[in-house]
């Protein structure tokens, strides 16, 4: 970084919450000891186990920013290096993260196919695979399929030759108005599309054998972005439509998958459909745990903390900032720490509108609690009148959590955080406690 930048600025660009990281990244913080179970590890156990002749399907859930991006990437890079000298053999992984090329306030099923197929299409080509071309005749005529069946409808321009489903995802997502059209064309061809996508990840995987490679895995990141909401039947969502409606369409492809799905649908009463489809039981990625045994409350010397305290150190030390520089106290950042409850993505954000409420270093408590207040009083705007009494029942550690529409809403706008520790409990969002609207009914 800029050592010509000043301190303030230096340590702000440090902390972007919406900076995934890769693990060879020096702000990077290994959580696994304070989530209360190794999630990469496991995945990455159970995909080598795995017969490449019989494909593993599975979710891969969290609360929104508790860090699912940053340990896929841990994930992918496990996957592509040998595991040991005795075992030199690796995956070939192909990840991309449909939100950066789908609109995730309205996707379907159809869109992610498409994207699905452009994605595989492209980065099995840009890897060069001996004797794998991606350009098939059958994937040509679906294309010219597609084509036929908008008509005049909708125009598409010219794509090229070699990844015609890559414009044709970026039409879904420019094309608003031309959404449906589009979709309907697609559904019309899924399944001779998802025949084809499967065709090409056969002649992909045995290429990738006959490399002395342990075979394919997709990774399919973004999914947990979408947003939720009610459809116009208004007994379903858009997560049932895509997560539910479509699981044994979503379990069908020919190499290991991996999806991020939303927290919420766990809470689901119809979990068991994607356990069913994916053979999976779930074990999401966990806020870090702040308590101490017997889940008293956060400490600067429980193990969580500490976690949280090498996050703020690792930034600064990118920074080129000491932490003793940053803070005008150490109750200070341990105060930031705790209100987050854990959330990574939430101390990012209050360091970044504490600094952006001084002029220069140090952080002073007066502007980690402006951080914190700016945060409630937009969670004061947006939670529903019918939620606080539920959200009350969530004062203490909780190991119940209904399967409702209201409580998998409160998950997934994390009005309520999900732990882990050998069985799940649950907390209300710590800033939601300083508002007096939530203490009024108790």
């Amino acid at each position: 970084m800029a050592q010509t930048l000043d301190p303030t600025t230096r340590l702000y660009r440090a902390c972007n919450p919406n900076e995934s990281l890769e693990p060879t990244d020096d702000r990077y913080v290994n959580c696994d000891e304070v989530r209360g179970a190794h999630v990469v590890e496991a995945f990455e156990r159970c995909l080598r186990l795995a017969d490449p002749e019989k494909p593993e399907v599975k979710p891969f859930a969290g609360h929104r920013g508790v860090g699912k991006t940053s340990e896929l990437y841990r994930l992918r890079a496990s996957l592509e290096r040998p595991p040991s000298a005795q075992k030199p053999s690796s995956f070939q992984v192909v990840y991309f993260d449909v939100s950066q090329a789908l609109d995730v306030n309205d996707l379907d099923f159809p869109d992610l196919l498409v994207c699905t197929v452009a994605e595989v299409q492209r980065q099995l080509r840009d890897a060069n695979i001996e004797g794998f071309d991606p350009v098939t005749t059958y994937l040509q005529r679906l294309w010219d399929d597609v084509k036929q069946t908008l008509g005049t409808k909708v125009l598409l321009k010219e794509a090229k030759v070699a990844v015609p489903f890559g414009d044709l995802t970026a039409e879904i997502k420019n094309r608003p108005d031309a959404r449906a059209q589009l979709r309907e064309a697609v559904n019309l061809r899924s399944t001779d599309l998802l025949e084809a996508v499967n065709d090409l990840l056969t002649v992909a995987r045995v290429k990738l054998l006959e490399r002395g490679k342990d075979g394919l895995v997709l990774i399919i990141d973004g999914l947990d972005k979408m947003v939720r909401r009610e459809l116009k039947d208004g007994k379903t969502t858009t997560h049932d439509r895509l997560f539910l409606d479509r699981a044994d369409q979503l379990a069908s492809l020919n190499a290991h998958t991996i999806y991020t799905v939303p927290i919420s649908l766990f809470y689901s009463p119809r979990t068991a459909q994607v356990e069913h489809a994916f053979g999976e039981h779930n074990v999401p990625v966990s806020m870090i745990n702040l308590r101490g045994p017997g889940r008293s409350d956060p400490t600067p010397e429980t193990a969580g903390m500490k976690v949280m305290g090498k996050m703020i150190e690792a930034r600064c030390r990118h920074a080129g900032v000491k932490v003793g520089d940053a803070f005008d106290a150490p109750e200070t950042a341990h105060y930031l720490c705790a209100m987050t409850g854990g959330h990574p993505r939430h101390l990012m954000m209050f360091l970044r509108s504490s600094l952006g409420a001084i002029e220069s270093l140090p952080i002073t408590r007066k502007a980690a609690e402006t951080a914190v207040r700016n945060y409630a009083n937009s969670l004061l705007r947006e939670i529903p009148d019918a939620y606080w009494e539920k959200l009350r029942a969530f004062a203490k550690p909780s190991e119940d959590m209904p399967s409702d529409e209201l409580h998998q809403e409160m998950l997934y706008l994390l009005h309520v955080f999900e732990y882990m520790n050998g069985r799940p409990w649950y907390e209300v969002n710590p800033v939601i406690r300083t508002l007096p609207k939530y203490g009024a009914g108790s």
